[in-house]
């Protein structure tokens, strides 16, 4: 008989009713002596752990190489002195043999087979080199399998490798099924609780960026009209992130089975989220390029055209990037597990979409980053040259510092963007895979990081630019007076 360890546990129970003497736990290719009796004792309640002092060394730590290199019949007379000279070994082993030491110090060695194929004899039904037992050889009733890293599930058939990991796989493990939240686990509570913070904040911020935008002044430049549609957008992506976190709260608990609705859920709503975060970037982009831009041209700048540009520019945007997740949808698909009793919406690509979606997330993420910086150092190189034709009498240094000063605003956004956008690429390049469902906090981190570009428009547009502060400020006053 055995049993899997539950996700949230670090113990199990087992019963066995053959008297045994010795027990062996094989762990991460590591043996581990954690029962020893002399006499078996009938009816016993046996409490061990997999510890440090518990583990067996293999015979190649304790010897030297001149007593490796005997033959395996003159190498065992060194055997029982393994036990004399290291007091705290519990049991050692080679290609052959396992040693175990006994209360007297006395080695007592016997055949053991190392070579234990895990694939219940030939008949393995895991997946992706997934090693299965069986609690019977001869007549097996119960089969489980052992995932590699980056798999799980109770056939291995999932995982956790690409650039399109949801929520559901970084988090959903986290929620125990038929409990209620009160009872839930401290993670899930504290992200409950920025997941509402967030929703609150997006509302506040979303709101008086589109009350300040809304003015005819500001609207007669592109900027002012991809910043008031990224208000909108900023307010829909945190709503439905919101939406996303309590469904998957509420269908991990078991709240609500109805597979349609839940269907519909997978469907929709990672796709959404994706299509929005992604356009919510590429809105910054173009704020960032209409902003190079004006610094290149300086007075010639057109305005007019700008607006124009913005008006067929935003749609398009929108509409090429629901192109380039179109895959999404159509790949993904419900998937119960009845081990854990969950069900799972999970992604199911070819080798081909995996390689696009690979390098369309990528696309989406490296792109407005690169363009970023290069805003960011197209318009301090401008400033900086006009300046020096004007000034060439004056310091270089103080005149950089000196339009840096009176352009922060058109380098605050784009700096801060660049920021954020690190830890997702980092997090992209160099980890391929959430080894273990039991620490995602690389992952979970990532991805809150990718939803607060839209917190902050308030902190990287409207503050920093003289003429978005003074609209804004007044907003607030007429808030603040009516509300009196």
């Amino acid at each position: 008989m055995f049993k899997k360890i539950p996700f949230d546990q670090d113990s199990v129970e087992l019963s066995y009713t053959t008297p045994f003497n010795l027990l062996f736990i094989e762990f991460e290719k590591n043996y581990y002596l954690t029962v020893v009796r002399e006499k078996t004792i009938r009816s016993e309640n046996i409490f061990t752990n997999i510890d440090q002092d518990y583990k067996c060394e293999n015979i190649t730590k304790l010897l030297n190489s001149t007593l490796l290199g005997y033959k395996t019949l003159r190498r065992l007379k060194y055997y029982p002195l393994q036990c004399i000279q290291n007091l705290r070994l519990k049991c050692f082993y080679d290609d052959t043999y396992m040693c175990v030491c006994d209360n007297n110090r006395y080695s007592n060695c016997f055949d053991f087979d190392h070579n234990t194929s895990y694939d219940c004899q030939g008949n393995n039904y895991c997946g992706k080199n997934g090693q299965c037992f069986q609690d019977n050889i001869t007549c097996p009733s119960m089969l489980v399998c052992k995932c590699d890293k980056c798999y799980y599930g109770s056939k291995c058939e999932l995982n956790t490798i690409g650039f399109s990991t949801s929520l559901d796989v970084i988090f959903g493990y986290h929620i125990k099924p038929f409990i209620s939240f009160t009872k839930q686990s401290t993670a899930v509570k504290i992200t409950a609780s920025i997941t509402i913070l967030m929703f609150i904040f997006s509302i506040i911020n979303g709101v008086l960026s589109i009350l300040t935008f809304k003015s005819e002044s500001l609207l007669k430049v592109g900027c002012g009209i991809y910043l008031l549609t990224n208000s909108f957008i900023s307010i829909l992506t945190i709503t439905i992130f919101t939406i996303k976190y309590f469904q998957l709260i509420i269908f991990q608990m078991k709240s609500i089975t109805n597979a349609s609705f839940i269907h519909f859920s997978c469907i929709l709503t990672d796709v959404l989220l994706k299509i929005l975060l992604t356009f919510g970037d590429w809105l910054y982009t173009a704020v960032a390029i209409e902003r190079a831009l004006s610094a290149i041209q300086g007075v010639h700048f057109n305005k007019s055209k700008s607006i124009y540009i913005a008006k067929y520019v935003i749609p398009i945007i929108f509409l090429l990037i629901s192109i380039s997740y179109i895959h999404d949808p159509i790949s993904r698909r419900l998937f119960n597990d009845d081990d854990e009793q969950r069900t799972w919406c999970i992604l199911e690509y070819s080798s081909n979409l995996k390689k696009y979606d690979k390098f369309i997330n990528l696309f989406h993420v490296l792109t407005p980053f690169i363009i970023n910086i290069l805003s960011a150092i197209c318009v301090t190189i401008q400033v900086f040259r006009i300046r020096v034709k004007t000034k060439k009498k004056s310091a270089y240094k103080k005149i950089l510092y000196a339009q840096i000063q009176q352009n922060k605003h058109l380098l605050i956004s784009p700096c801060i963007l660049i920021l954020l956008s690190i830890p997702r690429l980092i997090i992209s390049f160099l980890s391929g895979c959430m080894e273990s469902i039991r620490t995602p906090w690389l992952y979970l981190t990532g991805y809150y990081i990718s939803f607060i570009p839209p917190l902050l428009i308030i902190i990287l547009f409207i503050l920093p630019s003289k003429t978005y502060k003074q609209e804004f400020l007044s907003i607030t006053a007429k808030i603040n007076f009516f509300s009196k």
